[in-house]
């Protein structure tokens, strides 16, 4: 017994959804559909098939006859706009507007030493979650240092005591400060005379103190990545480190 998955919709449907329901089609109209998928199919196919494929695909079907993606105003463009430009609800700024905006630099009645305390603090409480308090116990095992040095690599340095101990750049050494800022290239540390120093990370080393006292050196020629970088990057050991 054949399944008919199809049927016309119902009146009372077509009623409650306020669809027109004697909508006049003239005899002209009625012609172009079927003349028009017989001219788009193949010449060589025959008429039956051509029949059977209007009536199975077109015929009592709904079409789209208007681009939506056209008529929408987000997407149309203003006079005098180029016409590669687009509208796309937000502006993003670019990194020429953030530059003059000053976004990324630190203002002089911020540079002091004394409001970067409670981020240092913030900083020691975040480091000793990550790395766990008995950091003593965890260097004698060389297996559970490894790790430990694997989470410190990646975790972020913003508000850590940091200091420079060598540098090709003999004014570099001695230098030390709490990081208020990381670049790619750069640690930007505010001292204890409220001073803001960057520091290139290039032909530098640094020594990192932890909450516990341990101190840890940072090379920065390894570490030339973004905090947002190191978190998903992985670091191999290497025996030797060039410096």
């Amino acid at each position: 017994m054949p399944i008919d998955f199809y049927a016309p919709l119902a009146k009372t449907a077509k009623a409650r959804s306020g669809a027109p329901m004697n909508v006049p089609v003239d005899a002209a109209t009625q012609r172009f559909t079927p003349g028009f998928v017989g001219r788009t199919i193949d010449p060589e196919t025959s008429s039956t098939r051509v029949q059977a494929a209007y009536k199975d695909r077109v015929e009592g079907r709904m079409l789209l006859l208007t681009n939506p993606f056209k008529e929408n105003p987000g997407n149309q463009r203003r006079i005098g706009e180029p016409a590669t430009a687009r509208i796309t609800g937000r502006k993003k700024i670019t990194a020429k507007e953030k530059r003059q905006l000053k976004i990324y630099e630190i203002p002089e009645e911020a540079r002091k030493h004394e409001l970067f305390l409670p981020l240092h603090r913030l900083w020691s409480k975040y480091i000793e979650s990550l790395l766990g308090q008995n950091v003593e116990a965890q260097m004698a095992d060389a297996k559970q240092w490894q790790q430990v040095l694997g989470r410190l690599i990646k975790a972020d340095l913003h508000g850590a005591q940091m200091s420079v101990v060598r540098a090709k750049c003999p004014n570099f050494v001695g230098i030390e400060g709490i990081v208020a800022q990381e670049t790619k290239n750069t640690f930007k540390l505010i001292t204890r005379d409220d001073r803001l120093v960057v520091v290139p990370k290039p032909r530098c080393v640094f020594e990192l103190e932890l909450p516990s006292g341990v101190r840890c050196l940072v090379y920065g020629d390894q570490f030339k990545y973004r905090a947002s970088e190191r978190a998903s990057k992985k670091f191999k050991p290497r025996q030797t480190i060039d410096l």
